[in-house]
């Protein structure tokens, strides 16, 4: 169990993740990465897309993640320079897309 997350709750985001294309990366940042979370800490996803998101992808992934609280930052819109430099320090990726 990583992040305080059941395998099988990362293995269906990864799923969702592989669905859409333009989506190159993902990690999870913030409590759940740093191992200092509590069983109700939301879960913290930093997504590297092409192009923006779909509103599909985020019911989908908040469906998948059922009782959490889920804050999905799309990394191509964020303005805030620290919290990019947080997520790249000490964020754990998930999803990283295959090369083809």
């Amino acid at each position: 169990m990583k992040f305080g997350l059941s395998d099988k709750l990362i293995d269906s985001l990864k799923d969702i993740f592989k669905k859409y294309p333009q989506i190159k990366r993902v990690i999870i940042y913030g409590s759940r990465a740093r191992g200092d979370f509590k069983p109700a800490s939301d879960i913290d996803i930093a997504i590297f897309s092409e192009e923006d998101l779909s509103p599909e992808l985020y019911f989908e992934v908040d469906e998948a993640v059922g009782i959490y609280k889920v804050d999905i930052v799309e990394v191509g819109r964020l303005h805030n320079d620290k919290l990019l430099e947080n997520i790249l320090k000490e964020g754990i990726e998930i999803y990283k897309q295959e090369s083809s």
